[in-house]
């Protein structure tokens, strides 16, 4: 598992809720608490949709609710507190998947990462959800390099102190 904190918040903010960054990541769920709370379970309700059977995913775009948490904080006053989990999309999952030999064992692994902000801090955490019980951190070592790489290419600095 990777920790670490982000040490230019108001560049990292300004991505996470402005740029299209992480636009492609699954929202699994998401809580902002200003003067009110505001909580997302990111689940499709595929009966919402049209033709629920052509809904490919489980979960929503963090691109099609991040306009949610930008109004909810935007203003004088930083929120109490902020946490957003995102699930890496099918194409990034698959070639963390591939780099590190385990396509076909850990088809069905998720790849996380945790956004946690408060106290004026905001912390970024891996994480790996697999299929079944396993010793072999593998999987999990190619995620925290892979997610270390993804901030380093898109100049986001994370301290691991």
């Amino acid at each position: 598992m990777f920790s670490g904190t982000v040490e230019e918040l108001k560049s990292f903010m300004a991505l996470l809720l402005r740029g299209d960054l992480f636009d492609t990541w699954e929202v699994t769920e998401a809580k902002v608490e200003t003067f009110f709370e505001l909580s997302v379970n990111g689940r499709l309700k595929k009966d919402f949709f049209d033709e629920p059977e052509t809904v490919q995913r489980d979960f929503a775009k963090w691109g099609e609710v991040k306009e949610l948490f930008f109004q909810a904080i935007k203003g004088k006053r930083l929120p109490g507190m902020l946490r957003i989990v995102l699930a890496a999309d099918k194409e990034r999952t698959i070639q963390v998947l591939r780099e590190c030999g385990k396509e076909q064992e850990e088809a069905g692994a998720s790849l996380y990462l945790n956004i946690r902000y408060s106290a004026g801090g905001c912390q970024v955490i891996s994480g790996v959800s697999h299929v079944g019980f396993t010793l072999d951190k593998t999987l999990d070592e190619a995620w925290d390099t892979a997610l270390q790489d993804f901030f380093k290419k898109n100049g986001i600095i994370v301290s691991t102190q």
